[in-house]
Parts: structure tokens; C-alpha cells; sequence
């Protein structure tokens, strides 16, 4: 069964941007494409007359972006979706008929429909698949690695599992990183001495070493370097994906109203986006 792609359009320059990333993606995996417009309901008037000029705004956009494709040279099978409501609800209740989700990012703005951007920090945080979050900025980088946050947690797994697949597929290098600092507690710094440096270090070797067991047996071909950086997690994971040609980070994958707390880690990448970015679920 093939895969299915839902790519969120709202017309700007950053959605094309995802939305030529997501069609070069499934057209090599011939994966079904839905495009998804939600027009937000947030500054609209409840009646009837605006709600229904509102959905018919959204079909319209969702046309115009479903001509973009084509335009594109997409000659895959596209379906289409334009809803009112509320983003977040609306593309996370979406999210549970995808297998991957992708995103532009961008500053958004205030008015109806334009809202992938920041909000996809949001959506990563609640979405029931994988997420990419591809830059406004970004050009293809095709033999660049893959690189992959690595902290021992069960979401980080799941991360390094997307990441070999990705980085076999692609036939380019998986890079596992591992970023550790001090505690920058004061008054505290004659507490770290070289033994307990040496200790972490141990420990973030031991984290990579559990992380990427397994991967030479089902993919004997992948490349897989390991890198343990004394540096904060998030510039490290930006800095070592700089030239990726994905970077893969993990999600804390809790349940309730903490699904909007997406960890420091993933929510600083998503903020700076050195490369398409994938989000994945716990």
C-alpha cells in the first residue's frame, strides 16, 4: 500500500516551497498526494453568509494551489481538501489519515488561510505522523546526509529508525548526533571535574551506540558516523545538519494538553530550520 502525503497550501511563496518538496518526495515514492487549505474561522463573523464565503475562498485557493502542481510537472494523482475551522484542530484531525505531513514555514500572518509557519511548531507537537518542516530558503541538497538527534529517550529511537531508513533510501551518510553541556548551575563549576567530563562522554557513547544497534545488520550498506558534541543540542543539531539533506528530530509523543509542549530540542530546530526537517512521533 502506497504512502499518503497530506502538503498544508495557503497560497504564500514558503507553501510552494513545501509543496515542491513534498511532490519530488512522492513522485519517487509514488505516494498519494492530498493538499489541505484550512481557512482559520478565528476572525470571522459566525454567520452563515461569511462561513460560506470563507469555504468558498478555501476551494478557490485550493484550486489555484492544485494548478501550481500540476504546473510543477507533478503527473501523480492529487486530491484536495478546503475546510473552515481552526488550523491546529483541523490539520491534526488530517493528520490521522497521513503518513507523513508536510509543512512550509514562515512568520504566517493574521489573515484567513495563511497560517502554516509558525503554527507548525504546534501542529508538530499534535499531529499522529511524522512532520516535515521545509525552510522558505531551501535548495535541494540531494547527496547530503542525513543527520539525527540522538539522547537515549524512547522518541529519539523512533527518530534514528525514520533517519536510517531515509539516509538507506537516499544512499548518503547517516549522522547521529549527540550534544551534551555542563550543568551552568553557578557557583557549581568546581563540581565538574575531568572524570565526570569523561563520565558524560561515556554515557553519550554509550546512548549512540544503543541508539544505532542493529542498523549494519538491516542496512548493511549505510554509512553511520557518530558525532558527541559538548555543545547546546540545538545549535549542535543546526550546526552538523548545515549541509543535510534532512535532519530528523524526535518528539516527546505525550498524550492531553502536554501534546503542546513539543521539548526544547524540537521546538529550537523547528525555529531555526537549517533543512527540511522531520518531526516524528513517539
Amino acid at each position: 500500500m502506497s504512502e499518503r502525503y497530506i502538503i498544508g497550501v495557503d497560497g504564500s511563496e514558503h507553501s510552494k516551497k513545501a509543496l515542491a518538496w513534498g511532490l519530488a518526495r512522492a513522485s519517487e515514492r509514488h505516494a498519494s498526494v492530498e493538499l489541505l487549505h484550512v481557512a482559520d474561522d478565528s476572525f470571522l463573523s459566525e454567520s452563515v453568509a461569511f462561513l460560506s464565503e470563507a469555504q468558498k475562498a478555501s476551494e478557490q485557493m485550493l484550486a489555484a494551489e492544485s494548478e501550481y502542481a500540476k504546473g510543477l510537472g507533478y503527473d501523480g494523482p492529487i486530491s484536495g481538501t478546503a475546510v473552515v475551522g481552526h488550523p491546529i484542530a483541523e490539520v491534526e484531525e488530517a493528520s490521522k489519515r497521513a503518513d507523513l505531513l508536510v509543512l512550509g514555514a514562515h512568520s504566517g500572518s493574521r489573515f484567513a488561510g495563511s497560517f502554516f509557519g509558525t503554527r507548525a511548531v504546534k501542529i508538530a507537537a499534535v499531529a499522529h505522523c511524522p512532520v516535515a518542516v521545509i525552510p522558505a530558503e531551501y535548495e535541494p541538497r540531494e547527496n547530503g546526509p542525513v543527520v539525527v538527534g540522538v539522547d537515549g529517550s524512547e522518541g529519539s529511537k523512533k527518530a534514528i529508525a525514520y533517519a536510517a531508513a531515509e539516509a538507506s533510501r537516499r544512499g548518503v551518510p547517516l549522522v547521529a548526533v549527540y550534544a551534551w553541556m555542563p550543568p551552568l548551575t553557578p557557583g557549581l563549576e568546581y563540581l565538574w571535574s575531568e572524570e565526570l567530563v569523561e563520565s558524560q562522554r561515556s554515557a553519550a557513547e554509550e546512548a549512540i551506540a544503543i541508539g544505532v544497534a542493529g542498523l549494519a545488520e538491516r542496512y548493511p550498506d549505510l554509512e553511520v558516523r557518530r558525532e558527541i558534541v559538548q555543545a547546546a543540542p540545538v545549535s549542535a543539531l543546526v550546526q552538523a545538519a548545515e549541509d543535510a539533506a534532512l535532519l530528523v528530530v524526535g518528539s516527546r509523543g505525550r498524550g492531553g494538553l502536554t501534546r503542546l509542549l513539543l521539548g526544547s530540542v524540537s521546538h529550537g530546530v523547528l525555529q531555526a530550520l537549517p533543512c527540511p526537517t522531520v518531526v516524528t512521533r513517539q
